[in-house]
């Protein structure tokens, strides 16, 4: 008996524009700008942009980063992974995506999180409060977030300032995602009726299937993605290497989720979609470097290919 075959699952790559030991900012920017350009090349379906503020990035706004990067690319779709709601402005969020989107119809993806920065001053700062609560500010996170999605759909009574949405009112808004590493931010998607992306590289992730399941069990329209840290080498040995020295600097707040060979990789990836009822699986590559990097995407892109050229039993 024939069977309907499931969407293809889609594949994606997270850049967190890290400053390594060794790299200068400017490198690291310049290799960003050039991924996005081999991302579409190699056929990928969306880039991810973080926010952070500490000082070994090269960027902290995502939107200023995804402004940048529609320009040079054409068919690539650009996501933020995502904007730190509890400090960020839901107006001025609105209106900065919505202009993304005016400028890339069709490409956008706002991506936001509960998450506040690691350190106080910077929370001081964004927050705009010489003493913060950062508990409080991550608890408000669903007023908030129900707060920008009305900002931008213009879900306001017929007269009011905002009923056509935030400006630029020409410009649809792009899809929103809720990104976190918990049964929270699970729930919070489903209540809000957004899509989801469930962390398996945050320490605090802990990896459990039901908190996609939950989300898909309360919004069964909602698309699921993971997003999984990874590194792709030649060899195993190589790659055993390369994660010895990642776990060397990686702080208490990221772990190493796959490493091998493409092939390894590339099955390991299935296994997790298939275990987290994935559509989208997201890869962040930890090289340090360019060079092996992009040959991990390449390299990876050629098994999805084939993926997608198989017949389904």
């Amino acid at each position: 008996m024939s069977r309907t075959p499931s969407p293809p699952l889609v594949h994606s790559v997270l850049d967190l524009g890290i400053v390594a030991p060794g790299r200068s900012g400017a490198e690291v920017l310049a290799e960003s700008l050039d991924l996005a350009s081999q991302l579409e090349r190699l056929g990928y379906h969306r880039l991810w942009l973080p926010e952070h503020h500490e000082a070994h990035y090269c960027w902290t706004a995502p939107e200023v980063m995804a402004a940048a990067l529609a320009q040079r690319t054409r068919s690539l779709r650009i996501g933020t992974a995502a904007a730190l709601l509890p400090v960020r402005n839901p107006l001025l969020l609105a209106e900065a995506y919505r202009t993304l989107a005016a400028l890339a119809p069709g490409r956008i993806d706002m991506g936001v999180c509960a998450g506040v920065p690691g350190d106080r001053e910077a929370i001081a700062a964004l927050a705009e409060d010489a003493e913060p609560d950062a508990a409080g500010l991550i608890a408000g996170f669903r007023p908030r977030l129900r707060q920008l999605l009305d900002l931008l759909h213009g879900r306001f009574p017929d007269g009011h300032r905002f009923a056509c949405g935030a400006t630029p009112r020409f410009a649809d808004p792009p899809p929103v995602w809720v990104m976190g590493s918990g049964p929270s931010s699970a729930a919070a998607a489903a209540e809000a009726g957004t899509e989801y992306a469930y962390s398996l590289f945050h320490r605090g992730s802990r990896l459990d299937p039901g908190v996609p399941a939950a989300y898909r069990d309360a919004c069964p329209g909602g698309r699921v993605a993971i997003a999984a840290s990874c590194i792709c080498a030649p060899t195993a040995e190589r790659a055993q290497a390369q994660r010895r020295l990642v776990e060397g600097w990686l702080k208490d707040d990221m772990r190493v989720v796959i490493a091998g060979t493409p092939e390894q990789c590339h099955a390991e990836v299935l296994e997790l979609a298939r275990r987290f009822g994935a559509d989208e699986v997201i890869l962040l590559h930890f090289w340090h470097e360019h060079t092996p990097r992009l040959e991990a995407v390449e390299a990876m892109a050629e098994l999805f290919r084939a993926d997608a050229g198989a017949v389904p039993a």
